[in-house]
This record gives structure tokens, sequence and C-alpha cells, in this order.
């Protein structure tokens, strides 16, 4: 039979005997919300464990929005013209607020970025400044947290904490640190500098396994709402879509209360229900394309659907190579998963020269790794990158499911086209 997954813009096909497919990553079809603008408005004006926007806004003279990079999807045109003009009639001008992008340790946005983002309506009449994590005078040290007995320097960007509001927006997907993205997250990594971010994955690195779709009793999510605790985050606006990326809910108020509300809807939209683990599975990293630092989620939601010693073949353009603002990152990648642990243990978050958050990216790849053979197919990757991440690369994907069933000939298989924002729970 004939399948296909998503590749960036387009898609892969590839044939398959039918009777060996046991899950082909079928979501659950939650129905998208008929009117985005209405219902935005109902979330901004009864927000879950906050005061309504409109009273939260009232005689601010510097609110300060903290909106994703291009590396997600949250309908931010669509949006924030809402936002902005329910603020307008609510007695707050254009002047009182601004744009701060919140990258975390990513690369800035182009001018062409922004514009897709905002729309050049939001461009032309607000201010947008950009993060930089690389830029030390942009932060300001706010002391230390802590997670548990491990510590976390607090370095956020000053121009956050001059706000006399602060609001962050985002979506809601699986994060193999953080449990789910959203929420806090948008503030830490987003607004921080490779020293709180460090620090913050790094107690992901700790957890005995990897914690994709844990939020409670997760050292990373604890952090990283110590940090923004920390910043004063005082409203979320959270979106969370379904399998076709239409908006189904939308999440405001307190960056606690409203996110962990946000959550249950996005556990049963991107939950992939699994009859059994398979003995290949071919993931799609889709919507995650851009470079391997987002495309590694689809190695990671195979890894809950593969069987120990299984082969995942896993499909990615990566249009931007391997990583930016990393370059240790091939490094760290080509470690056994204990030298990196012990690495990462005796590694100081002040010490940016190690790159601690490209290590806790390779501690979930040997991870992955040390379960199950990676196949890959991908434009993108150089082949100094693929053999430091020892995968074996393959022209197209029948070529890698040919080699696939030559290694194990009975085997099962399973297809997660979503892989970027699949959460694979094994039901049996």
């Amino acid at each position: 039979m004939r399948y296909s997954i998503p590749y960036g813009k387009s898609k892969l096909t590839f044939e398959a005997p039918e009777e060996r497919v046991i899950f082909t990553g079928e979501m659950r079809a939650i129905p998208k919300l008929n009117d985005i603008e209405a219902s935005l408005i109902q979330a901004i004006d009864n927000p879950i464990g906050a005061q309504p926007l409109r009273m939260l806004a009232k005689d601010k003279k510097n609110i300060v929005f903290l909106i994703e990079d291009g590396t997600r999807d949250t309908p931010l045109s669509i949006m924030m013209p809402v936002i902005t003009d329910y603020l307008n009639r609510h007695g707050v001008p254009d002047c009182a607020m601004s744009f701060l992008t919140a990258p975390g340790t990513h690369r800035v946005m182009t001018d062409e970025e922004i514009i897709e983002k905002l729309g050049p309506d939001m461009v032309r009449r607000f201010t947008i400044r950009q993060h930089d994590a690389n830029i030390a005078s942009d932060m300001k040290d706010l002391g230390t947290v802590s997670t548990g007995d491990y510590t976390i320097p607090v370095h956020v960007n000053k121009y956050a904490l001059e706000a006399d509001l602060l609001i962050g927006l985002g979506n809601i997907v699986p994060h193999s640190d953080a449990g789910f993205s959203g929420g806090a997250k948008i503030l830490q990594p987003g607004v921080c500098d490779f020293v709180t971010t460090s620090a913050t994955h790094a107690a992901a690195g700790f957890c005995p396994d990897i914690p994709l779709g844990m939020v409670e009793g997760n050292p990373c999510r604890r952090g990283i709402e110590e940090v923004a605790k920390k910043a004063n985050l005082a409203f979320i606006i959270n979106v969370v879509k379904n399998y076709n990326n239409e908006v189904a809910g939308i999440f405001a108020g307190d960056f606690l209360s409203a996110h962990r509300e946000g959550v249950k809807l996005a556990r049963e939209s991107f939950k992939v229900s699994l009859p059994k683990l398979a003995d290949i599975v071919i993931v799609s990293s889709s919507p995650a394309d851009l470079d391997y630092w987002q495309a590694e989620k689809g190695v990671t939601s195979a890894y809950f659907a593969v069987k120990e010693g299984g082969i995942i073949i896993f499909v990615s353009p990566c249009f931007e190579g391997l990583a930016h603002n990393h370059p240790r990152f091939r490094e760290w990648l080509s470690l056994p998963l204990e030298e990196t642990l012990k690495r990462l243990r005796q590694a100081s978050p002040e010490d940016t020269e190690v790159d601690i958050i490209s290590t806790v990216l390779a501690v979930c790849n040997s991870r992955v790794r040390n379960r199950a053979r990676i196949f890959s197919v991908s434009e993108g990757l150089l082949p100094e990158d693929i053999e430091a991440m020892q995968y074996t690369p393959f022209p197209n994907i029948e070529a890698a499911l040919s080699e696939a069933f030559a290694q194990i000939p009975q085997a099962t298989i399973g297809i997660l086209p979503k892989g970027g924002i699949s959460l694979p729970i094994l039901e049996s």
C-alpha cells in the first residue's frame, strides 16, 4: 500500500505492506474553534487564575508582548490585531504597547519573518525589539532560583523586566524537555541568556528518561516556571491546535493555571494511541523542519513508539542544517550517553563554552540511539553531521525501509507523520 508523510511543505510517498503496518499516527479529531476572534476575547476577558486583561492593563504605560520566532506557529497575525484593538477600546494607546521577540538561543528573526509572524500592520504600528541571547548588555541578573537541589542563575532581557505588564503568547504541544511547550516557556528560554537556559535544560538531562509530555514532577518545567515567577510574567495567551493545525482552544490568564488547563486539551489533541510498539517506526519531524535542533522532536516521539532493538527511519529536510548558535552540538552528539551525562554533571551553566544546552539535546539523542538504530532521510544534514549523530543515511524512504526489512525480516511498521508534535501512548 502507498503511504505519505510530510517533508517540509511537500510530501514523500513510499510503499509498505499494509498487513505489517500497526499504526499510522492518527490523532483524535479535536474540533476547531468556529470563531477565533470571539474565542480570544472570551479568553482574555474571562481568564484562568487572573483578572481580565482589560483590568490588568488599566493605566499601564509599558505593556510588552513576548512573541515566538519562526520555529513555532501560533497564529499571531490573527491574534495580535484582536488583542491590541481590545486594549485600545479599553483605553490603552498603541504607544503603551510593544513587542519583544522570544527566540531563546535560536538566531534572531529576519525582517521578512517578523512581518510574516505579526503581519505588516502590527509592524507598522508598534515598536518591535529582538532578543539576542548573545548580547550580555541586554541581560539583567536577578539572582538565582532552585529546582530541587539544583540552582539556576536568572539572567533575563532587560526590556522584558522594564514592562509594567508582561504578557507571553505561544502554543502548547508536547516537548521533550519541558513536557509541553507554552506557558512560562515564552520567558525561559524565550528571553533569557545561554547561562539560564543551560541550567534549566540541564535539569531535564538529569531526568531518568526523556520527559516528553511530563509537566508535574519535571525539574526542567519547574525551573522554567521559577524563572518566570522571578521575572514577573503576568499573563499568558496560549493556543492549542488540532492535528490539522487549526486552533482548537485558547487559554489565557495565570502562566501556571492557564497553562495546565491548556495541557489537558493538548494531551488529548496530540496523543497517538499505540496498540503495541513497532519494530520499525517511520517518523517525519513535521512541523519541526527548520533544522535538526527542532527536528530532533521527531526522533524523540519515535523513541516512545519503537521496540527495543528496533529501527527508526527519521525523515526531515532540516533546511538550515544542524543548529544555529551551538557550535559544539555536533561534538556532543558524537559521544555515548554515559560520557555525555558525566560531562553534564561536571559542567557549570556559567561556562558558556561548554554549551550545556547542546549537551541536553545530545543526551536525548543518545537515549533514542541506545534503544533503536536510526536511519535518516534528509537533504539538509551534512555527512559529518550524520556521522556524529551515528545515523545511517539513505536517499529515500524506500531504500531505508528495504534495509530495515533486511535486518528485521518480519518487522511490524509504525508511522508518525507529525512526529514533531506527537505524543505516543502505549495503550496495552
